[in-house]
């Protein structure tokens, strides 16, 4: 039997727990209605289904047991993580892409450039190792490659893009994105390095990658059209995000972050079904950086 058999499987097994505690003979009738049309026998025994569970607890983070009071397979939701839910949607979007090679004409995939995603092993196992790497690296605003000699600490995906932290040859704590990256060397031999900050709270102070420790964590309050609310309720724009007025006609929430171009271009993303209710400046910057954006349309549309 394939691991991709296997991975398919587990997704259906995955898919079913979600609804609720199932039975076996539940799942025997699910693996086999999926198994029809298709090229794959998902059909198991009892003991491959043990051996499953185990690795979706391994893969997904998902802890699904037998509860023998109802005698049935429920998730555990409590013993759960959704930490690995990223690549659980990655293989669905495996499944879609095989689907859609056969649906041609009807299903149409965004098309993004590549990512640098080839260099997030072996920037992985510099981290592990606490070893340091030699990249060729392209600044967009300069359009000249730089080699540079980097101690990886973390790495940080945002808006399809990868980005690795690292301290760089004057101690600094910077990011860089894998998809400027050119060529990456590992260097044996572990190296020293500064003491870190707390990289969940760093993450967390912001929306995007840039946190400027001299910038204070403030409260800032959106005001959303009844419309555009729903969005913004189905899809967080922080994980501080919490709602303080949903009345049917807006939506109002709040957010701890600091300020910084990726809040303000969210906001602007949003045209003119948002407003900022508060910090004063947030608002006046991005009043300011509406009046600019109508300057150049009206410049350009001359």
């Amino acid at each position: 039997m394939s691991k991709l058999t296997s991975l398919y499987r587990q997704l259906e097994i995955i898919k079913l727990a979600k609804k609720g505690p199932f039975e076996w003979d539940e799942l025997e009738r699910h693996l086999e209605r999926r198994s029809v049309g298709s090229d794959l026998n998902l059909l198991i025994s009892k003991r491959t289904l043990n051996r499953d569970l185990k690795e979706i607890q391994q893969l997904f983070g998902l802890v699904i047991e037998f509860d023998f009071k109802p005698a049935k397979y429920t998730l555990k939701e409590e013993e759960s993580s959704e930490d690995h839910m990223e690549l659980l949607e990655s293989f669905e979007t495996i499944q879609a892409f095989g689907r859609a090679n056969k649906l041609s004409g009807s299903v149409f995939f965004e098309k993004r450039l590549a990512r640098g995603t080839e260099y997030l092993r072996p920037i992985l196992d510099a981290i592990e190792n606490q070893e340091a790497i030699q990249i060729e690296y392209e600044k967009f605003w300069l359009w000249e490659t730089e080699t540079r000699q980097l101690r990886p600490i973390a790495l940080k995906e945002y808006l399809h893009r990868w980005y690795v932290m690292a301290w760089n040859e004057k101690d600094e704590l910077r990011f860089y994105g894998l998809d400027r990256i050119k060529t990456l060397m590992p260097i044996s031999g572990k190296v020293k390095l500064p003491k870190s900050p707390d990289l969940e709270c760093r993450f967390l102070e912001t929306i995007g990658i840039i946190n400027d420790p001299n910038e204070p964590v403030e409260t800032v309050i959106l005001t959303f059209t009844e419309f555009k609310g729903r969005y913004i309720q189905s899809m967080p724009l922080h994980p501080t995000q919490e709602i303080l007025v949903n009345d049917g006609n807006t939506l109002k929430i709040r957010l701890r972050v600091k300020i910084n171009y990726e809040l303000i271009s969210v906001i602007l993303s949003h045209g003119d079904e948002v407003k900022v209710e508060e910090p004063e400046r947030l608002r006046e910057m991005v009043r300011k950086k509406a009046e600019n954006f109508v300057k150049q349309k009206l410049q350009f549309s001359r």
